[in-house]
């Protein structure tokens, strides 16, 4: 199986201490600290501002490096600020004592002490570890508050993150509400900072939505885990946990990287609406939709226009690029095409693959056992005049369990024109979601794909057309750079492919460049002989696989005019394009 190639000492104590005393009494303004829990008097002959200010995290899985937001905390600080995780998975407000981790973080004797519990406190989680909401969990809260401080430690209670248990609704189930609760109670009632995350994480997850949470969930053979998180997920809840941190002891914000915490808000923050110099764009709830100098371009579908009637449900479809239209605003692309429902505008797709012993088609969607869909917006943006935007896509595993594949990221950006033509550039990553590869199988088609108009099927494809589909018929053709043709081109390697026709009896030509550096370059074109689609696909000459080291990387140039196709320009904008 031939694999793709990525082209792509105690004096610190003392000082810290002095930083701690003046933090602890501006975090706490409701009560003064009790007598009794008093902070021992640093010695005076350290130089305070030198030392970094140390951060200790107690609790379970969900705080954890590997599975929690701990990783994601840690890579938001500054050289002002470091940390120590001691978090540790299945552990509870009770056993977490009991094996001795507690003593551990006493001894490690930090500025602050992030304490979260409630996960594995739960009833049915054992003896060893239960401990009710009401009752002993708060007790053991108490008593770790007050060891914390008799050792001159900072205390900041965290609540419980929240499991994703999704209500039909889009809103999210509180399995923790209790926990999340008495963790308020007690940090009221001792006067100590309190992080809410468990708030904060239910309002991110519903402001993302199910689809979109899971590009921050681990995914396994058995499909996401709706408890923990990944590095993407680490850096979002860490990002919440920080920010909350800042709000209630702004005194910290030397100890972490504020640009840094802005920049990892989630959802992100962008613009819905950009007008450039030469194009603009406009997001609403459905689509992303660019413009060229004042006229459409083209329409991301973040979801899927209603499924036409005639047609079955299972043919719906979200990630894909329709219409897109020349200058003169003819559309030359389709949407569930009657005559293949299943080929939606520019969009991406593997045929026959396999995974973890799964044979998955997510190019065939009737077959049910896979298809491609949006997952998230990740940016939008403008550069030196140009617009364009970054998207995830999933390639989701359809039958049970449900477990999302590959994800993939499209980077659409708009390309400077004389406005004779429209131009963008369309880049993509594939990587696998899980540790265990896809295999690509060799096969004649599979790839980035171009569905054209109903109207530019050849008269001969069929003496009636079916149900829904359009009865116009007009001249088309297939070219490219080798001269191949819809009937002498199929499988050819190819730097360009078009497809040309007319529209009301006029022109309109959308071609498609690869670029050299593409995978398997150049690619082979799959080229149907009666259908207005083709498709490069570097599957047709041998199977191959991806893998968490080994995405698959594509680059695109679509071009598209109202003139019939012209090799000679389309030659020289491979070469301008190739030797940026």
């Amino acid at each position: 199986m031939a694999m793709i190639r990525p082209t792509f000492g105690n004096s610190a104590r003392c000082g810290a201490l002095v930083f701690c005393f003046v933090c602890i009494m501006y975090c706490s303004p409701t009560a003064p600290i009790a007598a009794d829990e008093s902070i021992p008097s640093p010695s005076t002959d350290v130089k305070q501002e030198s030392k970094a200010v140390h951060f200790v995290l107690a609790g379970d899985s969900t705080v954890t490096d590997n599975a929690g937001w701990g990783v994601g905390f840690r890579q938001l600080l500054s050289d002002r600020g470091r940390c120590t995780n001691l978090a540790k998975g299945g552990r509870s407000s009770r056993s977490y004592r009991a094996e001795g981790w507690w003593k551990q973080c006493l001894e490690a004797r930090p500025d602050f002490l992030l304490i979260q519990f409630g996960h594995n406190d739960q009833p049915g989680k054992g003896p060893e570890r239960e401990s009710a909401a009401d009752g002993d969990f708060r007790v053991h809260l108490r008593e770790y508050i007050r060891e914390a401080r008799a050792a001159g430690i900072h205390p900041v209670l965290v609540t419980s993150l929240t499991r994703r248990r999704w209500n039909s609704d889009g809103t999210i189930q509180p399995t923790l509400a209790e926990y999340a609760e008495a963790t308020s109670i007690v940090a009221k009632e001792l006067s100590v900072p309190l992080v809410d995350l468990h708030t904060l994480s239910i309002r991110q997850c519903e402001a993302m939505g199910a689809t979109a949470f899971r590009a921050f969930e681990p995914m396994t053979a058995d499909g996401a885990d709706h408890t923990h998180l990944n590095p993407a997920g680490s850096r979002a809840v860490g990002q919440l946990v920080v920010a909350e941190l800042l709000r209630i002891c702004p005194e910290l914000v030397d100890c972490f990287l504020t640009d840094a915490v802005e920049q990892a808000v989630e959802p992100a923050v962008y613009p819905r609406e950009i007008s450039g110099t030469n194009a603009g764009l406009r997001e609403t709830d459905e689509t992303i939709e660019l413009s060229a100098h004042g006229r459409p371009l083209l329409s991301y579908r973040k979801q899927s226009p209603p499924v036409p009637a005639g047609i079955p449900a299972v043919f719906h479809r979200s990630g894909c690029l329709h219409p897109v239209l020349t200058p003169a605003g003819k559309t030359v692309t389709a949407m569930f095409p009657a005559d293949h429902p299943h080929q939606h505008g520019i969009f991406s797709a593997w045929v026959r693959t396999s995974w973890n012993g799964r044979e998955i088609d997510f190019w065939n969607l009737g077959g049910g056992t896979g298809r491609v869909l949006h997952e998230r917006v990740i940016r939008t943006f403008e550069a030196e005049g140009e617009v364009g935007f970054e998207v995830e896509l999933i390639h989701r595993a359809e039958q049970s369990p449900v477990v999302d594949i590959l994800r993939e990221r499209w980077r659409i950006v708009t390309i400077p024109s004389d406005g004779t033509f429209h131009g963008f550039d369309l880049h993509t990553t594939q990587t696998a979601a899980t540790e265990i590869p896809l295999e690509i199988a060799q096969y004649h088609y599979g790839g980035i794909a171009l569905r054209g108009p109903e109207r530019w099927l050849t008269p001969t494809d069929r003496d009636e057309p079916v149900a829904g589909e359009s009865a116009v018929r007009e001249p088309s053709r297939m070219l490219n750079d080798q001269g191949g043709t819809q009937q002498t081109g199929n499988h050819q390697p190819a730097r360009w492919a078009v497809l040309s026709g007319l529209i009301d009896g006029k022109p309109a030509t959308i071609a498609v460049l690869s670029h050299r550096d593409n995978f398997r370059a150049p690619q082979p074109v799959r080229m149907h002989p009666t259908k207005p689609y083709f498709v490069f696909t570097p599957c047709v000459t041998g199977e191959f696989s991806i893998d968490t080291q080994h995405p698959f990387v594509g680059r695109y140039r679509w071009l598209l005019t109202d003139a019939e196709p012209d090799p000679a320009w389309l030659d020289e904008q491979w070469v301008r394009w190739n030797e940026d």
